[in-house]
């Protein structure tokens, strides 16, 4: 099993403890990102690479979840994560993606629900 979920722009405990419980039974841990590491790429991040001391702060824009090392269980953890408060956009980290900003991605993921949408 193993791999990491990694959770951005959330702040409220009752809610990270929540979705720690949910990757738990999946052998996964939860990494909350805080937006000094939003400068890392997504593949740091999942390495668990952490900003050096005094960088800034990124804006993320939102709120946002990448499952990583988790790509067989996406049918199962998703539900799990949407009944734990998780309810933001989420991505399978994937060899295209793992150099993108945490930043980057999202806002690929907001252009892509904007596409789906006009499609409809």
């Amino acid at each position: 099993m193993g791999g990491t979920l990694l959770l951005f722009g959330y702040d409220q405990l009752p809610v990270i403890l929540a979705a720690e419980a949910a990757v738990k039974p999946f052998g996964a841990t939860l990494q909350v990102v805080g937006p000094r590491s939003c400068g890392l790429t997504l593949g740091q991040l999942a390495a668990g690479e952490s900003a050096p001391t005094g960088a800034a702060p990124v804006a993320l824009g939102g709120q946002m979840a990448v499952l990583c090392g988790l790509d067989r269980h996406v049918d199962a953890l998703i539900p799990a994560l949407q009944k734990a408060g998780i309810l933001c956009p989420k991505a399978v980290l994937t060899d295209t993606n793992r150099s993108w900003t945490p930043p980057a991605l999202l806002a690929e993921l907001h252009r892509e629900r904007a596409a789906l949408e006009r499609r409809r």
